[in-house]
Formats: C-alpha cells, sequence, structure tokens
C-alpha cells in the first residue's frame, strides 16, 4: 500500500478537485491522508502538517497549490528528520515572485539545500488563470533536481485527464 499526504489550496478542502478525480484513478493501492487545513494561515497550515509529515516516512506527498508551496516550507523547516519518498506539485506557486510576496508562506533561504535529495515532481497547466505558469520555470531554477510537466487545460484546478499525473507516480 502506497501512502499519500495531499495538501489541498487556498480556500479549498480536500474534498475539492484535483482529490476526487486522484482518489478515482489511483485505486485501492493508495491510502490517502487528506487533512482539512482551514483557511491560509502559515502557522495553523504548520501545525497541521508538520506531525503529519513526521508519521508519514516514506510516503508520496502531493500538494496542490498553496498546499503543495507550504508542503516544501514545511518540510525544509523540519529538516533531514523527515524522509518522504517524494513529493509531487499541482499548480504550486513560488512565494516571492513578483505579486507573490507573502513572507509567512515563502521559503526559508536554506529551503534548496534542505529538499536537494527529496524527488520532485512539478505540473503546471499553461492555462492556469490563478498561479502563472512561470512559477514552474522559477521552481526549477531553485530547485534544480525538479521534474517539470508543463500540462494544457488543466486550469488551476486540475479538472482535466490526469492520466500523466497518474503515470508520474506509478513511476515514484
Amino acid at each position: 500500500m502506497t501512502r499519500i499526504l495531499f495538501a489541498h489550496g487556498a480556500g479549498a478542502t480536500p474534498d475539492d478537485p484535483p482529490l476526487p478525480a486522484l482518489r478515482r484513478l489511483l485505486g485501492p493501492g493508495y491510502q490517502i491522508t487528506a487533512p482539512d487545513l482551514g483557511p491560509p494561515d502559515p502557522d495553523t497550515w504548520t501545525a497541521t502538517l508538520a506531525p503529519l509529515l513526521r508519521q508519514m516516512e516514506s510516503a508520496i506527498l502531493i500538494g496542490h497549490s498553496l498546499g503543495g508551496s507550504h508542503i516544501l516550507k514545511t518540510l525544509a523547516e523540519l529538516g533531514p528528520a523527515v524522509t518522504p519518498r517524494a513529493f509531487v506539485g499541482l499548480a504550486c506557486p513560488l512565494w516571492g515572485q513578483p505579486g507573490w510576496d507573502v513572507p509567512g508562506f515563502a521559503l526559508p533561504a536554506y529551503a534548496p539545500e534542505a529538499l536537494a535529495r527529496l524527488p520532485i515532481r512539478l505540473f503546471h497547466a499553461r492555462d492556469d488563470d490563478v498561479v502563472p505558469v512561470d512559477h514552474l520555470t522559477a521552481w526549477k531554477a531553485l530547485l534544480p533536481q525538479a521534474r517539470l510537466y508543463p500540462v494544457e487545460r488543466q486550469g488551476h484546478q486540475f479538472t482535466g485527464d490526469l492520466s500523466a499525473l497518474v503515470i508520474a507516480l506509478s513511476e515514484l
């Protein structure tokens, strides 16, 4: 059984896209934990995610939008004591980019070093109208080990064909 920790985006709940579609596509071989993180608050989200990350050794971490960027921030802060199998991000903003200046959600300066050994897969739709697709290349500059998956017609919520994501998960 492959364990997955899923973190939703801002203003969403675990029942919002793309998690229901992922549950259907992945099937019974995956055990998905998806906490309700509540309204966006860096301290609250860290307090919810940190213990789960500690408990889910070797899990695949999936984060949508703010949920993804906050998983990476929390992992960097926790350091080498937490060793997930991989991270998969969907439409993740890179805080600190122009127009994306919320210090509480920004990665610590040491994040590239802290995350250097983590296998990272980043998906971003070219038609995302919430987080510009240029965040994808900014992530690659910060985390060179990341594999990028620009996709078509998924919007911000990833409500289209998720087969590329399912294939990437099966390879981890």
